[in-house]
């Protein structure tokens, strides 16, 4: 879901070096104690990162104060060529619109809560950009990626309640001991006491079908395009497996993953795919893996629209995540079983990556539910004012008229790069 991803938007921008993690073992013991956040330093003689840079390039990683880099020594010293990755939380003390002024030399992409907020992709000397975001009160996380290139390194962020009046964001609202791990639940380890990919007796008769037969694709499609799915969507050993894509060079800040990869996904057999048929009240259940540091989804009002490019342009989604390696899992409203973006679980209820997780998602005439691994964590009513405010505050404003239909709508499982499994992928019309 998830105009998240930094990756196609400035590919110069997004590094890092093979599962190291010396880098934030460099960093400062007191991380998680101090006001601040991380940042990795990764020595580069280019302006962009392919698939012939030397994974092993050195690192380095600091506890930085705020985002307020306006003396070379603030940076990296000694080091005029580097790329710069950034991973914290900003506490916003109140919740309502802020706006945000980046001015900063060189190229720049800097992000909240793992929306888009301010890119700057030529380089530059000295020049602002400007973004807006309305944020609940609490913590926000952010990260930007910076190369200077040629220029005096210098970042220099201030926010505004008014979109006039801004100020540089003090040391205070920048704290490190935010971004606190998410703890694993343990539940029961077996999900299925009865076959894979098959209905009971009993639930034939209440009238489940089965939307995966364990052995082929039939019944799904490539988004968008009919009697086509990608060579990435495979069956293996009873699942339905998305096959993630290379990742040639990858880092971690703070402990979560980032990485640059090459990806094309029409091309790379990829893209969300969808049910062939459409369905309005419904009870829907499957099982899902992930992937170390993975992140995927599933969809479940997917209208197929020529305009649009992916599920998440006009389907709510219940997250998938690997909720201790992703940045997302930082991130309340964006951790396994959350309505990505607009509402957090109530409680955790996710396996950690490699196990089994088990939900449900209930719509009828409007109302949802989702379930994970037995229990409901969150409702909500598309049918609401609630519902249609919250949307028009979102990232999702756009596609509005189209997102959370309360009729007829596609089920869809998502390409977001990273390895996934289901199976008992199960519905009951209501």
């Amino acid at each position: 879901m998830k105009n998240y991803k930094i990756l196609g938007l400035i590919f110069f921008l997004i590094i890092g070096c093979k599962e190291n993690k010396n880098a934030s073992e460099n960093m400062d013991s007191n991380m998680g104690k101090e006001k601040g956040y991380e940042a990795v330093f990764i020595d580069i003689n280019s302006d962009h990162i392919d698939n012939s840079i030397d994974p092993n390039v050195f690192q380095e990683a600091k506890v930085l104060p705020d985002i307020n880099l306006t003396e070379s020594n603030d940076f990296w010293p000694g080091k005029s060529m580097f790329f710069l990755k950034g991973l914290g939380v900003i506490n916003i003390p109140e919740s309502g619109d802020y706006y945000f002024r980046l001015t900063s030399a060189g190229r720049v992409g800097l992000q909240i809560n793992n929306v888009d907020l301010i890119i700057h992709y030529e380089s530059h000397v000295k020049e602002m950009k400007e973004g807006k975001r309305n944020l609940p009160k609490g913590p926000a996380v952010f990260d930007f990626s910076y190369y200077p290139g040629d220029h005096d390194p210098y970042l220099r962020l201030e926010w505004s309640r008014d979109g006039k009046t801004y100020e540089v964001i003090p040391d205070e609202y920048f704290d490190s001991s935010a971004t606190v791990e998410v703890e694993d639940w343990v539940g029961d380890k077996d999900l299925n006491d009865i076959g894979i990919n098959t209905l009971t007796e009993s639930e034939k008769k209440e009238g489940w079908k089965l939307l995966f037969d364990g052995k082929t694709t039939n019944g799904w499609h490539t988004y968008n395009k009919p009697g086509q799915i990608g060579s990435r969507w495979v069956v293996d050993n009873g699942t339905l497996k998305f096959e993630g894509y290379e990742k040639y060079f990858v880092y971690y800040v703070a402990g979560r993953l980032f990485y640059h990869a090459d990806i094309n996904k029409i091309e790379d057999g990829g893209l969300d795919i969808v049910t062939d048929d459409s369905f309005e009240n419904f009870e829907l259940v499957m099982e899902w893996k992930i992937s170390k540091d993975g992140n995927s989804g599933i969809f479940y009002t997917v209208q197929e629209i020529d305009e649009y490019a992916e599920g998440w342009n006009s389907s709510p989604e219940m997250q998938i995540l690997d909720d201790q390696g992703q940045k997302d899992g930082l991130i309340k409203s964006h951790r396994s079983a959350d309505l990505y973006d607009l509402i957090a679980s109530t409680e955790r209820r996710t396996k950690a990556y490699g196990e089994w997780n088990k939900v449900k998602i209930i719509k009828n005439r409007g109302k949802v539910e989702h379930w994970m691994n037995g229990a409901v964590v969150l409702k909500y009513d598309i049918n609401s004012s609630s519902w249609q405010n919250m949307i028009s505050n979102s990232k999702f404003a756009m596609y509005i008229e189209n997102f959370g239909s309360i009729g007829p709508g596609k089920i869809g499982l998502q390409d977001h790069d990273d390895t996934v499994w289901f199976r008992n992928i199960k519905i009951k019309e209501l």
